[in-house]
């Protein structure tokens, strides 16, 4: 038998028990039944919130960027600055390694939705190429911002997936390693 909740209570529960099975399976491995299961919930109030499988995608993949965007993310006073600019990155990093499962969520639906034919697909090809540009204005003393701007994306999502498959790798040990010898004046 359901347990009876608030609508929007109801909406969160299903947003935070799809990002769970997404995150873990991928997309294309969970259908509404098994979310509608993890809530203890038939299918039809899944889809009472959500008329369809598509319309969650997209509605996790709003609830993980309301999660995950920093809310004190600064003016373009930094652009420039090396030390303040790591210092920035260096606070994302770490508050994102305190959300592993919305880490894992990105790593695994960004592989997925290489697919063109993948919902998330064009959600992840402009989020990628808006944070490439952000880093691309960051980065405006590097001598090639846009080439730092991708080698920047590239190391960055490259050990994220790395820890995905591997979390006992020290991630802002690596992350500061790297950071201490890209984030300076060339």
């Amino acid at each position: 038998m359901q347990t009876r909740m608030a609508p929007e209570a109801r909406r969160r529960q299903i947003l935070e028990e799809a990002t769970k099975l997404i995150s873990v399976a991928g997309f294309n491995a969970v259908s509404l039944a098994d979310i509608a299961d993890a809530c203890g919930i038939r299918k039809p109030s899944v889809l009472h919130h959500f008329p369809s499988m598509h319309d969650l995608l997209a509605a996790v993949l709003a609830y993980r960027d309301e999660l995950t965007t920093p809310p004190d993310l600064p003016d373009e006073s930094i652009v420039g600055h090396p030390d303040e600019i790591r210092a920035l990155l260096r606070r994302i990093v770490a508050r994102n390694l305190e959300m592993p499962e919305l880490v894992r969520l990105y790593a695994v639906l960004s592989v997925e939705a290489s697919d063109p034919q993948h919902p998330a697909h064009d959600y992840i090809v402009a989020r990628e190429r808006r944070t490439r540009a952000d880093f691309a204005r960051m980065l405006e003393w590097k001598s090639d911002p846009e080439l730092a701007g991708r080698e920047l994306m590239a190391f960055w999502t490259g050990l994220e997936r790395e820890w995905v498959l591997d979390p006992s790798v020290d991630f802002l040990a690596v992350w500061d390693h790297f950071a201490a010898r890209f984030l300076t004046r060339d």
